[in-house]
């Protein structure tokens, strides 16, 4: 029973996404909430809002930038840092090496025995 109920849940999402994505939902959402914006209540409301935040405004915007900008985002490795590394790694014997596995699990096991 609660499988057909589910699957009935489902469907009425769908349905209602549909229905809010077609042009006609739209147009009656957008007038709504045109209508709904405009109730004294809502103005009120909105009003307050402003005023509890309107000191914090400047570091909405400031964070917002920094967002487009990325700062404090993902790290993005430079090219060149990239290919000091690898010189380095080479020079080392860290790549183009197929026994540097081996070698050093004999080293680990040598290690340990003493």
């Amino acid at each position: 029973m609660k499988e057909v109920e589910l699957k009935y849940g489902e469907a009425r999402k769908r349905a209602r996404l549909n229905w809010a994505r077609s042009e006609h939902g739209k147009t009656l959402t957008r007038n709504y909430m045109k209508e709904y914006r405009s109730r004294p209540h809502v103005k009120a409301k909105y009003h307050d809002y402003y005023i509890e935040n309107k000191a914090h405004w400047g570091e909405i915007t400031k964070s917002k930038q920094r967002k487009a900008n990325n700062w404090g985002g993902q790290r993005v490795e430079s090219q060149i840092i990239h290919d000091l590394h690898e010189e380095w790694a080479r020079e080392n014997g860290y790549r183009d090496n197929d026994n540097l596995n081996a070698t050093n699990s004999e080293r680990i096991i040598k290690h340990a025995k003493e």
